[in-house]
């Protein structure tokens, strides 16, 4: 049986811990985040291209991030599974749950809330607080479709992991 208490509780964890680094990586590193903004928004924006440093540190930061992130996911299901019999479909669904609830939070709490109808600038690129494509709710939904696709592949991804960590450490 799935601990709906455990992993809603880690589902709002991981998805806080996401909309920090979002945050961040608009703020400092927006060249890392700009292909998720419409392309006018990207246009206004107008991100120059970063210094050989400044790049540098961005893709550290996102591998750095992912890796924390992607290291959480498994952990957790590590950390629910590792007394009982290893069933891998459960801790998809655990992963897959959590993955979910971030891409919900993407659509509702950062995208259409944050960047639509607020225009926080911790969400906004630089300089398109008053852009029109901002407040495009449907370019969003889109993203949350997609983001379902990518959020699948990515707890199957790390249920395999968890799954093998599980089978040959535990």
């Amino acid at each position: 049986m799935l601990n709906f208490r455990n992993i809603i509780l880690e589902a709002f964890i991981w998805s806080f811990l996401w909309v920090i680094l979002v945050s961040i990586s608009v703020r400092i590193f927006p060249f890392t985040i700009e292909h998720d903004y419409p392309e006018d928004v990207r246009k206004v924006a107008a991100i120059k291209p970063p210094s050989g440093s400044h790049k540098l540190k961005g893709y550290i930061f996102a591998g750095l991030s992912f890796f924390i992130l992607m290291g959480m996911l498994i952990a957790f299901s590590v950390y629910e599974y590792n007394l009982y019999k290893l069933n891998i479909f459960k801790i998809f669904f655990h992963i897959w749950i959590i993955c979910m609830t971030w891409n919900m939070v993407d659509l509702m709490v950062v995208d259409w809330l944050f960047i639509c109808l607020f225009s926080c600038k911790y969400f906004v690129l630089p300089g398109t607080e008053d852009c029109k494509g901002n407040k495009n709710y449907k370019f969003h939904a889109i993203g949350f479709v997609k983001g379902i696709f990518a959020m699948s592949i990515l707890s199957v991804i790390c249920s395999l992991f968890s799954y093998l960590i599980l089978r040959f450490c535990f």
